[in-house]
Parts: structure tokens; C-alpha cells; sequence
């Protein structure tokens, strides 16, 4: 399978993942300024940046290691391009969805990843 089509697949198990939680689905695929923003939930009064890191195995490191200060910076600048653009709640997070596939099948949720 692609890798195109794993990501989207693990967006599809994070999204799964969070409405279960009693998250709601604000956005999906949030772009601007050369930035991507795979996930934008909320709960209660608070909006939620979500960072979906996926790999098919951790041979060579859980895919939470993957997330550098780069991608942090341009999700940051995704953040505030939709809020600026939309009346929603103040309270802000950025969380990351880790999921690795194999051996076993695993999902992590890290609230408050970074800021």
C-alpha cells in the first residue's frame, strides 16, 4: 500500500480514536502557509491541534521521534492562520497521535505535545 494511503488511513484510526473520546471534528486537512494540519477537534471549550505520526514499524524509532521543531513551527503557523480566520473557543492544545502497525498495532495519544 502506498504511503499516502497509510497516512490517510492512520488520520482515519486517530480521528476514530478521538470522536470516541468525545472529541468533535472542527476540520480535517487544515492548509495554509506551507503548513498541514491533519486534525482539528474540540472538547468542551477547548480546540485541539492534532499532529498524526504514522510508521509501519519501530525498528528504528516510535514515530512520536519524528516530529521536529520545523513541523512544530509550521503547525503553529497553521494554528494561527485558522484561528485568525474563525470565532472559536481560547483554550488552545497541540496534541500528537503516534501509531505504529507492526509487530502489534499500537496508538498513543500525547496530550499537550508540545506548545
Amino acid at each position: 500500500m502506498e504511503k499516502l494511503d497509510k497516512g490517510k488511513i492512520a488520520e482515519e484510526q486517530a480521528l476514530d480514536f478521538l470522536l470516541q473520546k468525545g472529541y468533535h471534528l472542527v476540520h480535517r486537512n487544515f492548509t495554509s502557509q506551507h503548513s498541514e494540519i491533519d486534525l482539528i477537534v474540540q472538547k468542551e471549550d477547548i480546540l485541539v491541534f492534532v499532529e498524526v505520526r504514522y510508521k509501519a514499524t519501530s525498528d528504528y524509532g516510535f514515530p512520536e521521534q519524528s516530529l521536529g521543531k520545523a513541523k512544530i513551527r509550521a503547525i503553529k503557523r497553521g494554528a494561527e492562520a485558522f484561528l485568525q480566520k474563525r470565532d472559536l473557543p481560547k483554550k488552545v492544545r497541540f496534541d500528537m497521535i503516534a501509531i505504529v502497525e507492526f509487530p502489534e498495532w499500537e496508538l498513543v495519544h500525547f496530550e499537550d505535545a508540545f506548545f
